[in-house]
């Protein structure tokens, strides 16, 4: 007990300088750590059965339906998962409900969309594809809609019992895709392997959620159109997050995409830890005053930049003997990997994005998808069929930048009478 009390003392006396409680950043970081870490692992160990165990070709394979599986997502409402979040964090527990059930409803358009996939697929003699799509529509739908519930748990500071969740999840895909990889090379039982445990454990955890912690009451229509919003908004994200993966496979094939996953997995796994800080950060940002949150933001995005830029550095110094460890089948292609990494750069960004999603200003969530997505997807189309990989990371990096850029901007020019 001496000890914890000095510890809780010393966290005390830390936020006179860090403007940050630090009693709620170290209990919520200790549980979000280690969920991003179990994920980390369990990403590494699964990437790295696939780099080992599986073809290029088949991985490729795999990583493109998966990319196809974010665009057939759209119909689910992606939006509603911020909406949910943002419900949860005000107390609003009724809107959840709502949110998955108009998620699960028209989560059944994005099934349909993909057996349409699967039927052109199949009229171009492409069975593997086809069959590919047909299990993608067995599972979309609840996939989909009954993972709300971390949302939720998020929005009510419960990341003890989020990334309990979370774990059991990471565990659970690492050992049915890690036995089914050592196996079998089928890409039909690889998919089931995916998709089987999540979406059951999903629904667990979804109604274990419900049974604990009684998500009822106050239902929200603000956040409920807020969530359509952010729905439609993400309608051009959802196929942005995928494009390069699809322009790559329909430009050069499956071993680039392949190539491409493996050396993005590293920096990315990297970048999910740091954007821990955010998830501790949202709900506090949903009830704070914005006048309060533009005194504060800029400094901590100062902060930030001395966690990204040392993290940036040392991953550009490990990643070859990483890849050599780890991936000796694709450590030809580490410095695309090295250069990925300057993502971190711009990742300080976040603190401004979040207060504008958690203060639900639709116009400027609104301007941004405007003026990104055009951005990048034709820098994609421009530099992907001449450069390849190369074209792909340019147009990210870029795309990183202008978003930091626009992002800060907005930040520091909204207002409450800017909805």
């Amino acid at each position: 007990m001496g000890a914890k009390n000095k510890i809780r003392n010393w966290l005390l006396w830390s936020q006179k300088y860090t403007q940050t409680d630090m009693l709620y950043l170290t209990k919520g970081g200790f549980w979000l750590l280690m969920g991003q870490a179990v994920s980390t692992v369990a990403n590494i160990l699964l990437t790295m059965a696939f780099a080992n165990w599986l073809s290029k070709e088949t991985f490729g394979t795999y990583k493109y339906v998966l990319s196809l599986l974010g665009i057939l997502s759209i119909p689910s409402l992606s939006g509603m998962n911020t909406a949910a979040f943002n419900a949860a964090a005000k107390g609003e527990d009724g809107s959840c409900l709502a949110a998955f059930k108009l998620k699960l409803k028209w989560g059944f358009w994005g099934s349909l969309a993909s057996l349409i996939v699967a039927g052109y697929y199949f009229l171009q003699g492409n069975q593997i594809l086809a069959v590919c799509f047909l299990i993608v529509a067995c599972f979309l739908p609840f996939f989909n809609s009954f993972s709300l519930y971390d949302s939720f748990l998020a929005g009510k500071k419960r990341f003890d019992l989020q990334n309990k969740f979370s774990i059991i999840n990471q565990v659970a895909s690492l050992a049915f895709l890690g036995m089914t990889l050592y196996f079998t090379k089928n890409i039909f039982l690889i998919l089931l392997a995916y998709f089987l445990p999540l979406t059951l454990l999903y629904i667990l955890f979804f109604y274990l959620t419900k049974k604990n912690l009684d998500p009822q009451g106050k239902t929200s229509a603000k956040t409920l159109s807020f969530g359509k919003h952010l729905s439609l908004m993400g309608i051009v994200g959802n196929i942005s997050s995928q494009l390069d993966k699809i322009i790559l496979w329909h430009f050069l094939g499956p071993v680039p995409l392949a190539v491409y996953s493996i050396t993005m997995m590293m920096p990315d796994k990297i970048k999910d830890i740091l954007k821990i800080i955010g998830s501790l950060a949202m709900p506090k940002l949903v009830v704070r005053p914005l006048e309060e949150l533009q005194k504060s933001i800029p400094k901590k995005t100062v902060q930030l930049f001395a966690l990204a830029i040392p993290a940036m550095i040392l991953y550009i110094i490990i990643a070859p003997f990483a890849f050599k460890w780890f991936f000796p089948q694709y450590s030809q292609y580490v410095i695309y990997s090295q250069v990925y990494a300057l993502i971190f750069l711009f990742y300080p960004r976040l603190l401004a994005g979040s207060v504008i999603s958690a203060k639900q200003k639709t116009k400027a969530l609104y301007l941004s998808a405007l003026i990104l997505t055009p951005v990048y997807w034709i820098l994609l189309l421009a530099l992907i069929p001449s450069f390849g990989l190369w074209g792909a990371i340019v147009s990210f990096l870029a795309l990183e930048a202008v978003t930091f850029a626009l992002q800060w901007v907005q930040f520091r020019h909204i207002s409450h009478a800017n909805p």
